[in-house]
């Protein structure tokens, strides 16, 4: 029987599905869910603009690391130029936002013990290193929809972590 899910998040649409399918499950089990946020090593600015695709999180962002700003960017790329280089920071705040955010939605659909994590490194490994700290028993993700092709030449995040789980593993298409 499944005792503990983990769900990672990256803020999209996609990762939403996965959350509200993980703690659909998670409450029908009554499981532990714990929801998992990976922020890339080395992450340059063009990739972290591309993390937030919902522009609602500037602001919320921007009022916390950026307080002395009069006017609120309007999206991410002018969000990441008026940090004048704080990625670092930036990113940080978007992934804690990003598994309060998952938090939210599986306690509203009635989880009652839910867990958030943020941690650095590459996503399917880190991913699977998570499962094992924890102990989870089943890795929820979002699929990322990637061609044919693209998927076989740089491999999706979904694909390694089915390879390598050491647990039962749904991907939410």
């Amino acid at each position: 029987m499944t005792k503990h899910i983990l769900v990672a998040t990256d803020g999209s649409d996609k990762a939403r599905e996965a959350v509200a399918m993980a703690a659909n499950i998670a409450k029908a089990l009554g499981a532990r869910l714990t929801i998992l946020h990976v922020i890339l090593h080395g992450l340059r600015a063009e990739e972290a603009s591309r993390l937030a695709e919902p522009e609602h999180l500037v602001r919320c962002v921007s009022a916390v690391t950026m307080p002395q700003l009069e006017r609120v960017p309007s999206s991410m790329g002018e969000f990441f130029r008026a940090s004048q280089g704080d990625i670092g920071e930036m990113v940080s705040v978007l992934g804690d936002r990003f598994a309060e955010d998952a938090a939210d939605i599986a306690r509203r659909i009635g989880v009652s013990s839910v867990e958030t994590r943020v941690e650095p490194g590459v996503y399917a490994e880190t991913i699977l290193k998570v499962a094992e700290d924890v102990g989870a028993d089943m890795i929820v993700v979002g699929s990322r929809g990637l061609g044919r092709l693209r998927g076989m030449l740089v491999g999706s995040v979904s694909q390694k972590i089915i390879q390598h789980a050491h647990c039962s593993v749904m991907v939410v298409r």
